[in-house]
C-alpha cells in the first residue's frame, strides 16, 4: 500500500459489508464530466452498493454490463491523471470481485495495480473497503496499514480502530493490537466485536480470566458471535473442562459448521478422547480452509499416528515442522526490521 505523502472467519466476514452511505459518499466525491461518464459513475455506485450488501452475483453482472461503456470512455482524449484514476478504480472494482469469484493471487494483483494508480485515494472512505478486502484476503499487515490511513483522518472511528486491532493481532503484532483495542474499550466500549477482539488478545496473552469475561460480554451482546463460542470452547479445552467445551462447540457448529477455530478445538477434543477418525474429519476441514495452521497439522499427525497410519502422520508432521520454521524466520525478520 502507499504511504502518506507519497504520489484481511464468519465474524471477520461481517465487517466486509461496509455501509452503503460510506461507499456512495466516496463515489459522490468524484464528479462526472459527461452524460456517458455520469452513467459510468452510476454503475460504479451501484456495484459498491451491491458489494456492501453482499449481493455479489448482481455486482458481477453490473460490472459485466459496465465494461463496454468503461472501455469506450477510457479511449476518449482527456487528462492523463483523470484517465489513470479511472483505470485505478476499474482495477479496484475488479479486485473486489476477484476476491469473490477469482483466486486470492488474482485479487491481490488487481488491488496492487489499483494502488499503483493511486486508487483509492488515501483520504477516501473507500480505503476502508480496501482494508477490509485485504484482511479477508489474509493480508493483515497491509490491512492494518490501510486502516491506519483512515484513522489519521477519522481518529474517532471506533469500528475502524477495532478492525485495525484485529488485523494487527492476525499479523502477530500483539502489543500494537492490544493498544488499539484498549483505546476502543476506553472510548467506545459498545463498539461491535471490540470485546471479542480484546478477548482474543487476552487469550493470546494467556490472561484467561480476563479473556473469558470479555468473550462472555461480547456473546451477551451478540448471541451469534461464533468466534466467542469457539474461543470460550478453546479456553474450556485448555482447562480440561471437556463437557463445557463440547457444549460450546455444539452451539458454535449450529451457527457456523465451517468455523475454523471451532473445528480445530473439536479436532483436539476428539483426539484427547481417542476418537481419531472424528478428529481427522474436523482437522481436515481446518487445513482445507487454513492450510497454514501449524496446530491443525500437528494434531492431524497425532490422529493418524494413533490410528495406525504412519505415512499420513509423517506427512503432517513434516508440514508442521516447515510451518514452525517459517514462523520463526518471519518473526526474526520482523525483529530485525525494527
Amino acid at each position: 500500500m502507499r504511504q502518506s505523502g507519497r504520489g484481511a472467519d464468519r465474524d471477520l466476514r461481517r465487517w466486509v459489508a461496509v455501509s452503503v452511505a460510506c461507499l456512495l459518499a466516496a463515489a459522490a466525491a468524484v464528479p462526472a464530466s459527461s452524460s456517458s461518464e455520469e452513467g459510468e459513475r452510476a454503475s460504479l455506485d451501484s456495484i459498491y452498493s451491491l458489494l456492501s450488501s453482499r449481493r455479489f452475483d448482481e455486482a458481477k453482472a453490473e460490472w459485466n454490463r459496465l465494461i463496454p461503456r468503461l472501455q469506450a470512455n477510457l479511449g476518449r482524449p482527456g487528462l492523463e491523471a483523470e484517465r489513470r484514476r479511472r483505470v485505478g478504480e476499474a482495477q479496484f472494482v475488479q479486485g473486489l470481485l476477484a476476491a469473490r469469484f477469482g483466486t486470492r493471487d488474482e485479487a491481490l494483483g488487481l488491488l496492487r495495480q489499483a494502488d499503483g494508480n493511486g486508487f483509492p485515494p488515501l483520504d477516501s472512505p473507500l480505503m476502508v473497503v480496501a482494508a477490509d478486502a485485504l484482511l479477508e484476503l489474509r493480508e493483515p499487515a497491509l490491512a492494518a496499514q490501510a486502516y491506519a490511513e483512515v484513522l489519521k483522518r477519522t481518529p474517532g472511528a471506533a469500528a475502524v480502530r477495532t478492525r485495525r486491532g484485529a488485523a494487527l493481532l492476525s499479523a502477530g503484532r500483539l502489543a500494537d493490537a492490544e493498544g488499539e483495542l484498549e483505546r476502543v474499550a476506553r472510548e467506545a466500549p459498545a463498539t461491535p466485536q471490540s470485546s471479542y477482539w480484546l478477548g482474543a488478545v487476552r487469550f493470546a496473552q494467556k490472561r484467561m480470566d480476563e479473556a473469558k469475561a470479555l468473550l462472555e460480554r461480547e456473546l451477551a451482546r451478540d448471541p451469534q458471535c461464533t468466534g466467542c463460542l469457539a474461543k470460550l470452547a478453546h479456553a474450556a479445552y485448555l482447562a480440561g473442562e471437556d463437557q463445557r467445551c463440547e457444549a460450546l462447540l455444539a452451539r458454535a457448529a449450529a451457527l457456523d459448521p465451517a468455523h475454523v477455530e471451532a473445528n480445530l478445538v473439536a479436532g483436539m477434543l476428539a483426539n484427547r478422547a481417542g476418537r481419531y477418525e472424528q478428529a481427522i474429519e474436523y482437522l481436515t476441514r481446518v487445513v482445507g480452509q487454513a492450510e497454514g495452521s501449524a496446530r491443525a497439522h500437528y494434531q492431524l499427525s497425532l490422529a493418524y499416528r494413533r490410528s495406525g497410519r504412519p505415512e499420513k502422520a509423517r506427512e503432517h508432521q513434516e508440514r508442521y515442522d516447515r510451518l514452525v520454521q517459517e514462523q520463526k524466520a518471519k518473526a526474526l525478520g520482523v525483529r530485525g526490521a525494527e
